[in-house]
């Protein structure tokens, strides 16, 4: 095909097209995902049963946006056969949607603990860091909000500013286990409720590394730059 030949202007629109969908796929399913997190948390912090079954019930249409973008991305790379820069995008956005629903994962076990846990007692582990929970909470909608908007724009520096957010989050996860080995030192009648605890903190940290895993992806998306190795939890 020859500069200007409408066969590859309309391949060209093609392509983009299909990649612009693929984004707001992504933003759809990060922002549903985001309030998935944040309504966990919520609902352990709150004891709101109800809320957490709500949480649960949302689990299925977190899976469904992941496997939508896994498939549509496949689509794009079978029929359009893009080029390398092309390739890269729809890789990042597929894998993007694999941590998000891993992300989608982790808040399925906190609304599961919260579902569970019981309601607050005079000596309550969630209670002994809830400061801690709703502070990691908050910075772990930050990071996936700015990863998922770096993707979207495919912007690096904002893929930077998520990067470095995570030593606050691992600084908040630390200090909060911290405060629980104290807490139930003191009471081990509390332990069952406090180990249910250390796993929804450890829940935000993996969420928080979840969006730096989609930030590398920015990365490499853009300047070439290849993610490290990342985590598998699940």
């Amino acid at each position: 095909m020859h500069a200007g030949d409408p066969v590859e202007g309309h391949t060209i629109r093609s392509v983009d097209q299909s990649l612009a969908g693929l984004r707001t796929h992504a933003v759809e399913m990060g922002g549903l995902v985001i309030d998935q997190v944040s309504s966990a948390v919520t609902a352990l912090l709150e004891r709101d049963v109800r809320l957490a079954e709500v949480v649960l019930s949302r689990e299925p249409l977190v899976n469904d946006y992941e496997s939508r973008l896994d498939r549509d991305s496949l689509t794009f790379i079978a029929l359009q056969q893009p080029v390398a820069n092309d390739l890269r995008v729809a890789r990042a956005i597929a894998r993007a949607g694999l941590e998000l629903e891993r992300v989608g994962d982790e808040s399925k076990k906190i609304a599961r603990t919260a579902a569970r846990i019981g309601s607050a007692t005079a000596h309550d582990p969630v209670v002994a860091v809830a400061r801690y929970l709703r502070h990691m909470a908050t910075l772990t909608a930050t990071m996936l909000r700015g990863a998922v908007r770096a993707l979207d724009e495919a912007d690096p520096a904002l893929a930077r500013e998520v990067l470095a957010r995570d030593k606050e989050l691992d600084e908040e996860f630390a200090t909060a286990l911290r405060q629980l080995m104290s807490f139930v030192v003191e009471d081990q009648r509390f332990l069952k409720p406090t180990i249910d605890t250390i796993f929804a903190l450890k829940g935000l940290e993996r969420v928080g590394d979840h969006a730096k895993n989609i930030a590398e992806q920015v990365l490499y998306m853009v300047e070439g730059e290849r993610p490290r190795k990342q985590a598998t939890a699940a």
